[in-house]
């Protein structure tokens, strides 16, 4: 089995027939044909099927395509780590951040990451940790970073907490409710649900409730977005709990209020996840470091607010 086969097999899978392959690597048709039969006699399986259109992947041949490309982006990170190591800092970096990751510890980590290697590549996607926990042992993303359960965690990963997390109640600017200092004067109103929530946000959600004796909220909206549920509690009189990260982010603090009155439910900790066996190459691992150093500013940050914050409300309460 040789790099070749594994190029063309990839070719034909992106160029989705053998003759538009060919002319993709700039090799003639029956080059790609031969070559991709010399694989299926070693493997003894078809890997593709002809179809009216061109060529589609067997059963077979999905799995087979799966460890290639998997394989592929290993051995292009060996090469990227030799060259880094080398002093030459190119290649990529590869990450998926949470929503609130992307407000809070982006921002500083990657102007600094971006000022200092300006000719690696960084990509990055946003997601929960279950969408791309494949693509995470997969090696497709260096690291994830966001809320986690770490009992949910695979002991495929190596896990490592940033700092403890919350959410907090809110409602439009100049909610007629904006004033309450119980959940208990919310009972009566209407709610987004958490956005994308896991089901143990949800089930923390109705559970603040429970646990306050209090009926479950009434669910008027899903928001499947962060964009969809900004939206629905600026323009309504819905209100939701979100992370406390999206509160510190400007455009939707300017938006939103805030109950500070009303104590935070508590949320998973932000947290660094990598495969427990692929090390970083120099650039993700640097970029990976930035990210530590933002979330310890982050933590120290929000600590020193929240000391503040409670000796405040401690004297609103107090003459109350």
């Amino acid at each position: 089995m040789k790099l070749s086969h594994f190029r063309d097999v990839l070719a034909v899978v992106e160029a989705g027939g053998l003759r538009a392959a060919g002319r993709q690597l700039g090799i003639a048709q029956p080059v790609i044909t031969r070559s991709i039969k010399e694989l299926e006699r070693e493997l003894g399986v078809t890997i593709f099927e002809r179809h009216a259109k061109g060529v589609r992947l067997t059963e077979m041949g999905k799995k087979f395509v799966h460890r290639v490309e998997a394989f592929q982006h290993q051995l292009r990170l060996a090469r990227e780590e030799i060259e880094q190591l080398k002093g030459e800092y190119t290649g990529s970096v590869s990450v998926a951040l949470s929503t609130a990751t992307c407000m809070s510890l982006l921002p500083q980590a990657l102007k600094t990451f971006t000022t200092r290697y300006p000719d690696v590549v960084v990509k990055i996607s946003e997601s929960l940790f279950q969408p791309i926990e494949n693509d995470l042992i997969n090696g497709k993303f260096d690291f994830w970073v966001g809320p986690l359960d770490q009992s949910s965690a695979s002991t495929q990963f190596a896990v490592e907490t940033l700092f403890e997390n919350d959410r907090r109640v809110v409602a439009r600017k100049g909610h007629p409710l904006a004033s309450a200092r119980s959940l208990s004067e919310l009972v009566d109103a209407s709610w987004v649900r958490p956005t994308l929530s896991t089901r143990n946000t949800e089930g923390d959600f109705y559970g603040m409730f429970e646990r306050a004796g209090l009926k479950p909220p009434k669910i008027t909206v899903h928001g499947r977005s962060s964009l969809v549920t900004v939206i629905a509690v600026a323009n309504t009189d819905l209100l939701t709990i979100l992370p406390q990260q999206w509160l510190d982010f400007e455009p939707v603090a300017n938006l939103l209020h805030t109950f500070d009155l009303i104590d935070p439910m508590n949320a998973a900790p932000m947290c660094i996840v990598r495969h427990q066996g692929l090390p970083l190459t120099p650039a993700a691992d640097h970029f990976c470091d930035l990210i530590r150093k933002a979330a310890h500013n982050y933590a120290f940050a929000k600590q020193a607010e929240q000391t503040k914050l409670a000796e405040a409300l401690k004297g609103v309460r107090g003459k109350s």
